[in-house]
């Protein structure tokens, strides 16, 4: 059985070769491999120094053994785009073609390598690009590739872009590309009559990065070894005046508050305030999604625990026979439940579809040291609110996806929500 899949995977790799050498070419300069935590046993490997559109990669890495349980995962999985990976040896092949474009800028994420003991990615060779252009295809080939990474003599640099869709004013950053450690400042320009409400760095797998405000609408950061998107929220003077007296000017948390607060989308819980510590349910977030669809007729749903006349009866109507939300076994819904930040997410994410909204994104949660706490029902949601930085992690390490959703997070990722789905 083995024997027959090495043959059969041996005959994918050999055609997808074939394919990709419509027209063996080489550019005037050459991409690099990044192979990040370089002599561990789980390293994260990406072409870099890219120009052009790129629908299909092959490249032989050569190891300095071949260890125990190789495996490799790629960082795209979605029903456009198939990998595969053959070791022969010290030399593993890697292969990815997808129908749509698998570089973002400069940079093509090509997956993760693990094994059960520690490596290192020796050298790479062999490197077959197929390059889609406006007008033809054209196949890129390079016989060697150079490395960098975590280790290596040459530094690698990644792209700085500011994200899509921002309105009311412009960013002007001072990198388009940066390496590791090196710092980029931000400069946030507001259109007439509009003020910069806050700004916001993300790296590839959606972690905010930190940031320092310099004044004068300048912003800095540090840049970390991914690529990062800079995003900034622009409102209309005036805007964003809160009557709550427990959200500060310097709360991390204020513009997401003054976002949903004027958008009607959340209020104040008792006279003045805001209570951005407390927790909130599942009725709650189904109401604050019903509002933003609009507050739609929707009668009544099936629910048990679902009694008509209660604020969330209309709302948890709607998002069942939307295929919003789903209940617990037994009928119930659990309205009154504390809900979890990969329930958010699942809702987020099937809200998103019933929005008819791009949800094909997905990042490697294999970095978080709790990935694999995430539920079954909620790891695509997870990986989809984590690629476009709608939930991101505690901490550099921790994921939490059953941890509960404060107000001032669910605030966050209600106006990233909001944010994304302008976007597009």
């Amino acid at each position: 059985m083995r024997a027959t899949m090495k043959r059969a995977l041996s005959w994918i790799l050999a055609a997808a070769a074939a394919a990709l050498m419509v027209c063996p070419a080489a550019a005037a300069s050459s991409p690099w491999l990044l192979v990040e935590d370089k002599g561990t046993n789980t390293q994260p490997v990406s072409l870099q120094g890219l120009s052009g559109r790129y629908t299909s990669v092959q490249i032989t890495l050569k190891l300095s053994s071949a260890p125990d349980g190789l495996s490799f995962v790629s960082a795209l999985s979605d029903e456009q785009t198939y990998s595969t990976s053959q070791l022969s040896g010290d030399s593993l092949t890697i292969y990815v073609t997808s129908k749509a474009m698998l570089n973002q800028d400069s940079t093509l994420a090509l997956g993760t390598l693990t094994a059960g003991e520690s490596f290192t990615v020796v050298s790479a060779s062999g490197l077959k690009l197929l390059n889609v252009g406006p007008d033809d295809t054209q196949t890129l080939t390079y016989s060697s590739v150079s490395l960098s990474g975590s280790g290596s003599s040459t530094p690698s640099r990644y792209s700085v872009s500011a994200a899509a869709g921002i309105s009311g004013g412009s960013l002007q950053i001072s990198a388009t590309h940066a390496r590791r450690g090196e710092t980029v400042t931000v400069t946030a320009l507001a259109d007439p009559d509009y003020v910069l409400r806050g700004l916001t760095v993300t790296d590839r797998a959606g972690r905010e990065v930190s940031v320092t405000d310099l004044g004068d609408g300048k912003w800095s950061f540090v840049m970390p070894s991914s690529a990062v998107t800079v995003n900034a929220s622009f409102v209309p003077e005036g805007a964003g005046q809160l009557p709550f007296g427990d959200v500060g000017e310097n709360d991390w948390f204020r513009e997401a508050v003054a976002y949903v607060y004027d958008a009607g989308l959340m209020s104040g819980t008792d006279g003045d305030r805001f209570s951005p510590n407390g927790t909130t349910t599942r009725g709650m977030i189904v109401t604050i999604l019903h509002r933003y669809e609009g507050s739609p007729a929707a009668g009544t749903s099936d629910f048990r625990d679902v009694a008509p006349g209660q604020y969330y009866a209309e709302p948890v109507a709607w998002a069942a026979a939307s295929g919003v939300v789903n209940g617990y076994d037994g009928g119930l819904f659990g309205p009154e439940r504390m809900i979890t930040r990969e329930q958010m997410a699942a809702i987020l994410f099937r809200y998103a579809q019933y929005k008819g909204l791009d949800v094909s994104g997905r990042a490697d949660l294999s970095g978080y040291s709790d990935a694999g706490q995430v539920s079954g029902y909620a790891a695509d949601a997870m990986s989809w609110a984590s690629q476009t930085g709608l939930i991101t992690g505690v901490d550099e390490h921790t994921l939490l996806p059953g941890g509960s959703a404060t107000r001032a997070q669910v605030a966050t990722i209600l106006m990233r929500f909001c944010q994304f789905a302008q976007a597009q």
